[in-house]
């Protein structure tokens, strides 16, 4: 002030173009405010730029040049006097240099293809990281540096998928009932609501009695497990073909298929049988060496005269002939290394006999299980 009156005189050196000359008081307290409001601008932007953190969210898979925020509008920062850059951020991201808004471009955000967002658990927030250099083109000062994130929002743009179109699974006909079975997982790159949600079997009429499907749910996670619920006989159906539907929670859903063959695996639970009780044949005490005696249909064996000159009250000298094929199947279905002749007193593991009467009887015996057999009498007419 001047002489104590309380008129405010204007500092010559605030205004360069008055050339040191005195202004009025309207135009004198007009140049003060306009030197506060310069010097709290100077004085606060390094204080924002270092104390806030710029926070938005934007969705996945968003056109170009979507606003996704204005910095100098949402934080205060100055929209004119002032250079924006865009120092961490593209190809996803670009600045408007004046304003400081912030827009998508032509590379879109996908959210399971960010780096920063695939080592992430189901749940967590995915957030894209950037930073803005801030320089005040009046006063000529350093950049100031702004850090900001960006917190990217799943949408439903994936399908759920088996990671194989056909899933099989191998099951023992002797199961039990409430037997489980676990199906591979469906995966689905997108996460929480819009992850698997859901999986649904689909049996047809000769299954449908035989197989249910349970889901067990592990935290985020769902596993599904085909449960048996009938009895299983390979000899009346050797495999079923069921299909398995997975479907997530989005709106609206996405929803995959998959083919779930089951293959009966064969246990030895049925006994061998023969046709007859008694099997009755002649033969000539004059027959050859090797002269057919009996044919028997199950296995397609044959009884022949091992020795001519023996007596035939031998068992030992009673020979037989196996094709090695059951009664179902043709030379071309089963692999084998030619018919199969010894004589009538056969290893334990495949035949039994009954002496002097010729009555014998077999039986298979696989490895590691136990030999079902039937024994039948034959009798030979000399």
């Amino acid at each position: 002030t001047e002489g104590g009156t309380g008129s405010l005189v204007c500092p010559a050196r605030l205004s360069l173009w008055l050339e040191h000359a005195m202004q009025s008081p309207v135009q004198c307290r007009m140049t003060w405010l306009a030197a506060y409001l310069g010097l709290w601008l100077v004085l606060q932007l390094p204080t924002l730029g270092a104390g806030t953190r710029v926070v938005y969210k934007v969705q996945e898979e968003q056109p170009p040049n979507t606003l996704i925020g204005s910095l100098a509008a949402d934080y205060g920062f100055p929209d004119v006097g002032h250079l924006y850059k865009l120092e961490v951020g593209a190809p996803y991201l670009r600045v408007d240099g004046k304003t400081g808004d912030i827009y998508t471009t032509e590379t879109s955000i996908d959210r399971e293809s960010l780096r920063e967002c695939q080592s992430q658990l189901p749940g967590e927030l995915c957030f894209l990281e950037f930073e803005v250099s801030i320089t005040d083109l009046m006063m000529n000062s350093s950049p100031r540096l702004l850090e900001g994130q960006i917190e990217v929002l799943d949408i439903n743009d994936n399908t759920p998928n088996f990671a194989s179109p056909v899933i099989t699974l191998a099951i023992p006909e002797n199961t039990n009932i409430g037997a489980l079975f676990p199906i591979p997982l469906a995966m689905d790159r997108d996460a929480g609501t819009n992850g698997v949600a859901s999986y649904e079997l689909l049996a047809g009429p000769e299954a449908q009695e035989l197989f249910g499907l349970q889901v067990a749910e592990d935290q985020d996670e769902k596993q599904p497990q085909l449960i048996v619920m009938g009895n299983l006989d390979r000899e009346q159906w050797d495999s079923y073909d069921l299909t398995i539907k997975v479907q997530d929670g989005g709106s609206p859903p996405r929803a995959s298929s998959a083919l779930l063959r089951i293959t009966i695996l064969d246990m030895n639970d049925n006994t061998p049988k023969f046709e007859k009780a008694l099997y009755e044949a002649e033969l000539s005490e004059n027959s050859p060496m090797g002269h057919s005696v009996l044919q028997l249909p199950h296995r397609r064996v044959t009884f022949s005269a091992a020795n001519q000159a023996q007596d035939l009250q031998d068992p030992s000298q009673h020979s037989y002939y196996d094709s090695g094929l059951e009664e179902s199947e043709t030379p071309s279905s089963k692999s084998s290394s030619g018919p199969r002749i010894g004589p009538l007193a056969l290893p334990e593991d495949h035949y039994e006999r009954t002496t002097p009467d010729g009555s014998i009887g077999e039986i298979e015996h696989p490895e590691n299980e136990e030999p079902l057999g039937k024994s039948k009498a034959l009798k030979l007419l000399l």
